[in-house]
């Protein structure tokens, strides 16, 4: 009696079976069994079907860097200015952006704001497996938002959410949020780490596919990071963080990551009784009037992603009221300020020993870089000695140990925008004279190297 052929091969390792199976047993891939047919002569070549099943190309054509098209025109507005900036000229066509933050802190009136710009332009589908349609139906009642072109869902179904974009083919998604959304096909619930990466990767599919940006809401953590699996991030194209205070209006919106244009740049809103509005003016949230000039308090420039931002440095200096004086930064890096006071001490001779010392950054800001020392320093003299410094004069520098003051970064920058807000004085480390010599004809540029040369 003749042996019975096999009838059935993997695709993907090319293992013979004699009936159909659903998931391949040597290599553990599902739906990669077809059907085959013996060789010549009645045998089974198992060479030549492999090949006979993949001669047929299943992979695009691979093209030259030079000849593919990018076009930055391509980009969609958002509708704010500000928030185009943080995602590096606008929303990317099938891009995945992620955007985390606390609860409350005004994510889902965020994605309505944009939704809102974005349906005067084209058709806006907004996934919610949170609220119901009526729930969102209020909050966009209250923000003034009756656009037809922004069409609600409750689905909670990945699947289905991929599906239901195709058929609407909108110009952007919003799902909010992804801690909600599933897999229907696996028996995990919501919000569990398989159930956000496989429910992530359907998305990343789609968006790609379909060339449809897609925005995912996430939710973060108690240490402050988006709950769920780190690969969630590297997943996705951008990630934004939307931060704020519950004490205040104020909320700030930083990209962490993005592909398509710098990290680290930031859009300021302010949250109103009709929704959020962006701040175009950061001057008046972190430097105080030109008017008031008080002992401590200083005018420096960071670097928020590709562009300058003015910034206000504070410093109160009291005498110590118990046995070991005390440093104490909001904004500032504590220890930063520890070692500047210990520089001060040993190469100025100021017994700061014997003082407490607090540093602020104005406005609610939180920066750690090293081109505020010089600010910071200053600051620190300036209020130990009780005299004003001009609102006129600015101060960019790194301190190191032996007083030295070092060279920074993107210089140009930093003086460009404070001499935008008035600025006429500038203290910089002698490093960067020449880069900015005759580059700045309004400003009075002094060069320092060494803390001793502080005019102060």
């Amino acid at each position: 009696m003749s042996k019975k052929l096999p009838s059935y091969i993997c695709k993907s390792c090319g293992e013979t079976f004699s009936r159909w199976a659903g998931k391949c047993s040597s290599c553990g891939v599902w739906n990669q069994i077809e059907e085959i047919q013996a060789g010549s002569g009645g045998r089974f070549d198992k060479q030549s079907n492999i090949q006979k099943l993949t001669k047929e190309r299943r992979y695009s054509e691979p093209k030259p860097v030079g000849s593919i098209q990018s076009d930055e025109s391509d980009r969609i507005p958002s509708g704010f200015t500000e928030l185009d900036l943080v995602l590096g000229g606008g929303i990317v066509p099938g891009s995945l952006v992620l955007i985390g933050g606390e609860p409350g802190v005004g994510k889902s009136t965020l994605v309505l704001e944009m939704a809102k710009e974005i349906a005067c332009r084209g058709k806006v589908l907004y996934i919610s497996g949170e609220e119901s349609a009526n729930q969102i139906g209020l909050r966009a009642k209250r923000m003034g938002i009756s656009s037809e072109s922004i069409l609600l869902s409750s689905e909670i179904y990945a699947e289905n959410v991929s599906q239901m974009i195709q058929d609407t083919n909108p110009s952007v998604v919003f799902i909010d949020s992804i801690q909600t959304i599933m897999k229907e096909s696996l028996v995990n619930q919501a919000g569990t780490v398989t159930q956000l990466r496989e429910s992530s990767q359907v998305f990343l599919e789609t968006a790609k596919r379909t060339n449809i940006p897609i925005f995912l809401i996430g939710h973060i953590t108690k240490e402050g990071q988006i709950a769920g699996p780190k690969i969630l991030e590297h997943l996705v194209d951008t990630v934004l963080y939307f931060e704020g205070d519950k004490f205040n209006y104020y909320r700030v919106l930083r990209a962490v990551k993005n592909r398509f244009g710098a990290v680290g740049d930031t859009a300021i809103f302010e949250m109103v009784s009709g929704g959020l509005t962006q701040v175009l003016d950061r001057h008046r949230l972190f430097i105080s009037s030109e008017s008031e000039e008080r002992s401590g308090s200083v005018l420096s420039a960071v670097m928020e992603g590709s562009r300058a931002m003015a910034v206000e440095v504070q410093a109160l200096v009291t005498k110590s009221s118990f046995g070991q004086a005390r440093r104490m930064a909001e904004g500032l890096d504590n220890r930063r300020v520890i070692l500047l006071a210990a520089v001060l001490e040993k190469f100025l001779g100021l017994p700061l020993s014997e003082s407490d010392i607090f540093s602020n950054l104005a406005g609610g800001l939180s920066i750690d870089e090293p081109s505020l020392d010089l600010a910071i320093v200053s600051s620190i003299i300036s209020s130990y000695k009780g005299k004003a410094i001009s609102r006129k004069i600015g101060f960019l520098g790194e301190v190191g140990l032996s007083g030295e003051v070092r060279s920074i970064g993107q210089v140009s920058l930093r003086l460009k925008e404070l001499s935008g807000i008035g600025i006429q004085t500038i203290y910089l480390p002698h490093g960067n004279l020449k880069e900015v010599m005759g580059a700045f004809p309004l400003l009075e540029i002094k060069a320092v190297k060494h803390l001793n040369e502080l005019e102060i």
